[in-house]
């Protein structure tokens, strides 16, 4: 019988191979991050920031945080939307309590 430490290392274990396989290739970023240059609409910063939250580039998963809790904060419609990615990114970060915290909010 599984204690439930070794459930949870398994279950950590498969999404973490999940999240792996949702890496976004660097060309998604450049034709996000133009798209919101050229017109810096909610949506497009939403799309950029939650694309970034599933990188694996530390830099990216901070700077994903951050504009997602700015749209969260401006009253975005897709605040569920918003609050998913910030947890992503702080779980790839290894910031645990972090991506529980923001989902229990």
């Amino acid at each position: 019988m599984r204690t439930s430490k070794q459930l949870q290392r398994e279950r950590r274990q498969q999404l973490d191979e999940k999240l792996a396989l949702s890496h976004p290739s660097n060309e998604l970023l450049e034709d996000l991050a133009a798209q919101c240059t050229k017109d810096p609409s909610a949506d497009h910063k939403f799309q950029y920031a939650f694309a970034l939250s599933k990188s694996s580039n530390e830099q990216e998963l901070h700077y994903s945080i951050a504009m997602l809790d700015s749209l969260l904060n401006s009253g975005y419609e897709h605040q569920i939307d918003c609050m998913y990615g910030s947890a992503t990114a702080n779980y790839l970060l290894g910031e645990y309590d972090k991506s529980r915290c923001v989902v229990v909010m």
